[in-house]
């Protein structure tokens, strides 16, 4: 079982999906899980996010999972309508991708694992790195389930970072998401942002704030410029 999707599919079935279903506030069966949902799964996160359990970078309980500086427990399973029998339950690739990268940017790019976070203060970001002496977010990451909602956020963040806040938010809905995305760079303005995909997918960014206006740009840069750097 050398194949990471074989053995995400294993330990999902044993130990994650048993914890998630029969915790005290669902306790139900777990025969409603959609097993096609894992083929959405690329093998590069499968195996980025059980190396991350696996080195203990984040605790699991329930079937949440939390790293150190998260502000909000992460689930990787989404569940469908209580009426049906029994209930429907996919996986959520998100979170996995999510979680993932936090594994990698302990191993590859040398942050400590104090450092990082699931979910932004303010939830405009899915994973955070923050500075060592402060709550100053150093990186903030946007994780998508596919490359195509990945050129459409970096689209529509291009569009409103170097205009003016709106009076209301868009009313598409991927556009107002992206917007979101521009307002929480606005509030904490981070060094980096990253758009990420599956199979490590997407752009890393500099954001590069005109004076000390609203207005900023995201310029396209390596993703060297995450290696960690005595934040």
């Amino acid at each position: 079982m050398s194949n990471p999707i074989h053995k995400f599919t294993d330990r999902l079935q044993n130990d994650w999906l048993p914890s998630f279903c029969s915790a005290p506030h669902r306790n139900y069966p777990s025969d409603g899980f959609k097993h096609s949902s894992i083929e959405k799964l690329d093998e590069f996160d499968a195996k980025w996010f059980m190396r991350a359990i696996d080195d203990d970078l984040v605790s699991q309980s329930d079937g949440f999972f939390m790293a150190p500086r998260s502000t909000a427990k992460e689930q990787i399973f989404w569940q469908g309508a209580k009426n049906v029998t029994p209930r429907p339950i996919t996986l959520w690739v998100e979170p996995v991708i999510t979680i993932g990268a936090l594994s990698r940017l302990n191993h590859e790019f040398g942050w400590p694992i104090e450092n990082l976070g699931a979910q932004s203060k303010t939830w405009a970001f899915d994973l955070v790195c923050y500075d060592t002496t402060s709550d100053r977010e150093i990186v903030a990451c946007e994780v998508k389930k596919d490359m195509k909602e990945i050129e459409k956020l970096i689209k529509f963040m291009n569009q409103h970072c170097s205009n003016p806040s709106l009076e209301s938010e868009p009313i598409n809905a991927t556009e107002k998401n992206a917007y979101r995305k521009v307002q929480g760079i606005r509030r904490s303005w981070p060094t980096l942002f990253w758009a990420l995909g599956p199979a490590s997918g997407g752009q890393v960014f500099r954001v590069s704030r005109e004076n000390d206006s609203e207005q900023f740009f995201l310029i396209p840069t390596s993703k060297e410029e995450l290696r960690y750097k005595n934040a």
